[in-house]
C-alpha cells in the first residue's frame, strides 16, 4: 500500500469510498458544505497554477517575440539601406546621362539662335528687325504714312510680311528661354506685335475704300454691280456693291472662296456694300479672358496673432509653479512607471549589446511633388463659348456691311469723284426684324409676312475650309467687341451637310464669325504606341476617339503620315519639321491630340502622378531605338502612384506579336516587368522572378527551429502594395502586433508561418523549420500560450541580392536585365537629338494619361 503523507488524501480517499459505495448501494448521499468549499479551493489553486505557469510562457514567448522582431528590424534596416545606396547609384547615373543630352540641346539650341540672330542682322530683304525698337517704329510709321500701297494687292502682300514678324516674335519668345528674354522685352515684343495687327487690320481698311471708291471700274459687265477678290495664302479679300439698286437680287456667292450670302430687299434698294475679309489666323481669342486657364485660387491660411509679452511672461510664471507644486507633492511619470514595475515584480530585461552602427546610405533627392492644381468652373453667360474646351479652325470671317461711297461721274471730258474725308470705311448696322407672333386670322397675316420680309435674319451658306479637317459640326460664334468674347446668341438655324462639307445659318447682325469645334473631340485616347524602325527612328501610332494618326520621327524631325483617307490634312502630310511647329500644324488642321494643362477639367481620365510620368517620358525616350512602348488597358485601373504600360525589345522593323510584349509597372521608386500579361483576367502585381511580391517592409525568414543546426535567413524586399492587390487581401489587423501561427508537416518536418502585423499595417511573414512533434498547433491558433520546451538561438545570415532583384529604378537598368546587349548597345547609340524630339511628342499627347 502506498504511503500518503498528507491527510488531505485520506479524507479524499475516504469521501471518493464513500460516494462509490452510497452509489452501490442504491443511496443518494450530499456532499458537505466544508467538502464543497474544500474542492473549490482547490480548483482555484490549480488554475492560478495554470495561469502563472501560462503567464510565464507568454513572458518567454513575449521576450523571443520581441528579439526575432528586434532581427527583423535589423534585416529590414539593412534591405533598406541597401536599396537606397543602389537605387541612388542607378538614378545619379540614369540622371548624368539625361543631363549631358540636355546639356547638348541647350548647348545646340543656343548656337541655333546666336546663328539665327547673326542671319537676322545681315537680312538683307527691306524686313526689320522686330526686336529692334527703332526699326520697327520706324517701319510701321513709314507704313501709315504711306499712301500710294493702299490698293488691294499691295497691302495684301505687305500683310504677308507683317504676319512674318508677328510669327518671328511669337517664336522667339517661346524658343528663348526665361532666364535670357526679361520680362520688360516680352511686354515690348507683345506691344509690337499687337501694333503690327492693328497696322495690318487699318491697311486692309484702306484698301477695301479704294476697291469702294473705284466700284464703277471695277463692276462685273454682266451684273453692274462690284465684284473684287483679291486673296493670298493667308488673306482673301471679297467685295461686292450694289451699284444697280436692283430689287430682284436675292443673293449673291464668291465662288472664290464658296461663300454665299444672302441679300434682303431692303439691302437692295440700298446704297451698300458687303466685304467679306477671310484671314487664316486668329488674333482676337487670344485677347479673350475665356481663353485663360482658370487656376482655382488656393484659400490664404491666416497667421494666428501672437501672444503679448505680458501674456507670454503670466503663462510662464503660472507653469513654473504648478512644477514646483508637482515636484513637491508628486512624484514624476518616470518614477511612478518604475514603481510599479518593481511592485509587479517583473525584472527588467538586461539590455542587448548595442550593435555597431551601420552607415546610412542617403536615397535619391527627388524632385518636390507639385500640389494638384484645380480649375474653377467656366462661369459666364450660356452664349458665351469657352475657349478652353473649343478651337477656332478654319480662320476668322469678317462679315461686314459697308456703306457705299460716292462713285466717280463722267461729264464731259471731266471725271468729278467726291472725296471721302477722312478716308476711313462706314460700317452700317443691320438689325432683323423680331419674330412675328402668330396673328390672329383677321386678315392681317399677309401685312405680317411682308413685315417680317423687310428686315429678315442674313442667311450665310459655305463651304468649310478644304484645309481643315472637322469631325463633328461646327459651332457658329460671332466676336462681341464690347465683352470680347466669341457669342453664339446671334446666330441660329445652322444646317450641316457631312457628305457635301456645307454649312448654313442665320446672324442677326452683320460681324465677325468663327467655325468652332470641341477640343477634346478625339480624347481620350483608345490606344498607343511607339516602335523603333532602326536607330534614330521610330513612329508613334495613337488610336483616338475619331482619327487614327501615325507620325514619323527621325532624328530632330518629324512628319504627319496617317491618316491616308483625309484630303484635308494633304497641306500638312510628310511635311518634316521639329515636333513643337508639328504640334501647331495638327491643332490648325483639326487634329488636336494634344491635352492642354486643364484638359483633364473636360476630360474623363485617370490622372496620374507628374513625376512618375514625366521620368517615364524620358525614360521612354531614351530608349525608343530599342524598345517598343504600348498601352495597357490596366492602366486606367491602377491607382494615381502607379502608372501600367506594355514593352517589347524591338531590334528590326517587323510588327510585334502578342506575345513579345511584357507588363511593366512603375511607381516613384521602382519600375518592374510583372509576370501577368495584358490579356489576364484580373491585375496581378507579382514581379517576373522567384518570390512573391509583398507590402513594403516585408521580409520573409526561414528559420530552423533546431538549436544544434545552422540557422538561414532569406529575405526578399518588395514593392509597394496597391489598390488591385488590396481588394484580395484580409483587412489588417489592430494597431497592437498580432502573431499568427500555422503549421504544415512534409517528409518528418513541419513547417510554422508566422504572420506579424505591426502597428503601421505592414506584414512580415516567416517560415520556421522544425522537427516533427507529437503534438501540432491548429492553424491560425495564437501563440499567447506555446509549449516550447527550449527556446532557440538564432543566427541570420542574409542571402538576398539587390541586384538580382525583380524591380530596379528606372527602365534603363531594367533593361539590362530583360533586353540583349545589342539593344542596350543601340541605347547607347541614340542621338539626343532623337531623345529630345521623341520626348516632346510623348509629353504634348500625355499619352499615359489620356489613354
Amino acid at each position: 500500500m502506498l504511503r500518503v503523507p498528507h491527510k488531505t488524501v485520506y479524507c479524499r480517499m475516504f469521501l471518493t469510498e464513500s460516494v462509490c459505495l452510497c452509489h452501490a448501494q442504491g443511496k443518494k448521499r450530499k456532499m458537505s458544505k466544508a467538502d464543497k468549499e474544500r474542492m473549490k479551493k482547490e480548483e482555484q489553486e490549480k488554475k492560478a497554477l495554470e495561469e502563472e505557469a501560462a503567464r510565464i510562457k507568454a513572458m518567454e514567448e513575449a521576450k523571443k517575440q520581441k528579439k526575432e522582431e528586434a532581427a527583423m528590424a535589423v534585416e529590414r534596416a539593412k534591405l533598406e539601406n541597401e536599396e537606397r545606396k543602389h537605387r541612388r547609384e542607378d538614378m545619379v547615373e540614369l540622371q548624368e546621362i539625361l543631363d549631358r543630352n540636355q546639356k547638348a540641346l541647350l548647348d545646340l539650341n543656343l548656337a541655333r539662335r546666336v546663328q539665327a540672330k547673326w542671319a537676322r542682322y545681315m537680312r538683307c530683304d527691306g524686313s526689320p528687325d522686330p526686336t529692334n525698337q527703332g526699326e520697327i517704329n520706324t517701319y510701321i510709321n513709314l507704313k501709315y504714312e504711306d499712301t500710294s500701297r493702299n490698293d488691294a494687292v499691295s497691302v495684301l502682300k505687305d500683310s504677308l510680311m507683317d504676319l512674318a514678324l508677328i510669327e518671328e516674335l511669337r517664336f522667339l519668345m517661346s524658343d528663348t528661354p526665361m532666364e535670357e528674354l526679361s520680362e520688360g522685352e516680352r511686354s515690348l515684343y507683345q506691344e509690337t506685335m499687337q501694333e503690327l495687327e492693328n497696322l495690318m487690320g487699318k491697311k486692309l481698311d484702306l484698301a477695301s475704300l479704294q476697291v469702294l471708291c473705284a466700284a464703277t471700274a471695277l463692276a462685273n459687265p454682266e451684273t453692274n454691280n462690284l465684284q473684287h477678290v483679291v486673296s493670298n495664302d493667308q488673306i482673301s479679300l471679297c467685295m461686292w456693291g450694289n451699284l444697280t439698286k436692283n430689287p430682284r437680287i436675292r443673293q449673291y456667292e464668291f465662288t472664290e472662296v464658296n461663300l454665299t450670302f444672302d441679300i434682303p430687299k431692303v439691302l437692295a434698294l440700298s446704297n451698300c456694300a458687303v466685304r467679306v475679309l477671310i484671314t487664316k489666323f486668329d488674333h482676337l481669342s487670344m485677347t479673350s479672358k475665356a481663353a485663360i486657364p482658370r487656376r482655382k485660387k488656393k484659400e490664404e491660411v491666416l497667421p494666428v496673432p501672437e501672444e503679448t509679452e505680458e501674456e507670454e511672461k503670466k503663462d510662464g510664471e503660472g507653469e513654473e509653479k504648478e512644477g514646483e507644486e508637482m515636484k513637491e507633492g508628486e512624484e514624476s511619470p518616470q518614477d511612478l512607471m518604475a514603481a510599479l514595475r518593481g511592485s509587479s515584480g517583473e525584472e527588467e530585461e538586461p539590455k542587448e549589446e548595442e550593435e555597431e552602427e551601420e552607415v546610412h546610405e542617403e536615397d535619391f533627392e527627388d524632385p518636390p511633388t507639385p500640389e494638384p492644381t484645380e480649375w474653377e468652373d467656366f462661369d459666364e453667360e450660356d452664349d458665351i463659348v469657352d475657349l478652353r474646351a473649343n478651337d477656332v479652325l478654319g480662320g476668322v470671317f469678317h462679315v461686314d456691311l459697308l456703306h457705299m461711297p460716292p462713285q466717280p461721274k463722267t461729264a464731259s471730258s471731266w471725271t468729278i469723284t467726291q472725296l471721302v474725308d477722312p478716308p476711313e470705311i462706314t460700317k452700317l448696322s443691320y438689325v432683323p426684324d423680331p419674330p412675328v407672333v402668330a396673328e390672329e386670322k383677321n386678315g392681317k397675316d399677309k401685312e405680317a409676312k411682308e413685315k417680317k420680309e423687310e428686315k429678315p435674319p442674313i442667311t450665310i451658306s459655305m463651304i468649310l475650309p478644304k484645309d481643315v479637317l472637322f469631325l463633328e459640326e461646327p459651332q457658329v460664334a460671332l466676336w462681341d467687341y464690347s465683352r470680347k468674347f466669341w457669342s453664339t446668341k446671334d446666330t441660329s438655324d445652322v444646317n450641316y451637310n457631312e457628305d457635301a462639307r456645307s454649312l448654313s445659318f442665320k446672324m442677326n447682325s452683320f460681324g465677325t464669325m468663327a467655325l468652332l469645334q470641341d477640343t477634346h473631340i478625339n480624347m481620350p485616347f483608345q490606344s498607343w504606341e511607339i516602335r523603333p524602325h532602326k536607330l534614330n527612328s521610330a513612329v508613334l501610332s495613337i488610336i483616338a476617339a475619331i482619327v487614327e494618326i501615325e507620325i514619323e520621327i527621325k532624328d530632330a524631325l518629324c512628319c504627319l503620315t496617317q491618316p491616308h483617307d483625309k484630303p484635308e490634312l494633304e497641306d500638312i502630310r510628310n511635311k518634316w519639321v521639329p515636333p513643337e511647329e508639328l504640334i501647331m500644324m495638327m491643332k490648325k488642321a483639326g487634329v488636336n491630340v494634344f491635352p492642354s494643362e486643364d484638359s483633364s477639367k473636360y476630360v474623363s481620365i485617370q490622372s496620374k502622378h507628374p513625376l512618375i510620368e514625366e521620368r517615364m517620358y524620358q525614360q521612354m525616350a531614351l530608349s525608343a531605338s530599342a524598345m517598343a512602348y504600348s498601352w495597357s488597358k490596366w492602366n486606367g485601373e491602377t491607382e494615381r502612384e502607379q502608372i501600367v504600360f506594355q514593352a517589347a525589345e524591338s531590334l528590326e522593323d517587323v510588327p510585334l506579336l502578342e506575345e513579345d510584349w511584357w507588363v511593366l509597372l512603375a511607381t516613384k521608386r521602382r519600375v518592374m516587368k510583372l509576370k501577368m500579361t495584358e490579356f489576364d483576367e484580373t491585375f496581378n502585381e507579382d514581379p517576373e522572378g522567384d518570390g512573391e511580391l509583398l507590402d513594403p517592409g516585408t521580409i520573409d525568414f526561414i528559420v530552423d527551429e533546431n538549436p544544434r543546426q545552422k540557422h538561414s535567413l532569406k529575405v526578399k524586399e518588395s514593392i509597394d502594395r496597391r489598390r488591385s492587390t488590396k481588394k484580395s487581401l484580409k483587412p489588417a489587423p489592430s494597431a497592437s502586433e498580432s502573431v499568427d501561427v500555422s503549421r504544415a508537416s512534409s517528409k518528418g518536418k513541419s513547417k510554422q508561418l508566422l504572420s506579424v502585423v505591426s502597428g503601421n499595417g505592414h506584414e512580415s511573414r516567416r517560415k520556421l523549420h522544425g522537427r516533427k512533434s507529437g503534438k501540432s498547433s491548429t492553424p491560425g491558433s495564437r501563440i499567447a500560450s506555446p509549449f516550447i520546451e527550449e527556446e532557440p538561438i538564432f543566427q541570420f545570415h542574409t542571402t538576398f541580392n539587390v541586384e538580382e532583384s525583380p524591380f530596379k529604378s528606372n527602365i534603363y537598368h531594367l533593361m539590362k536585365e530583360i533586353t540583349s546587349e545589342t539593344a542596350q548597345a543601340r541605347v547607347k547609340e541614340t542621338n539626343f537629338q532623337f531623345v529630345d524630339c521623341v520626348h516632346q511628342l510623348l509629353k504634348a499627347t500625355k499619352v499615359l494619361t489620356y489613354a
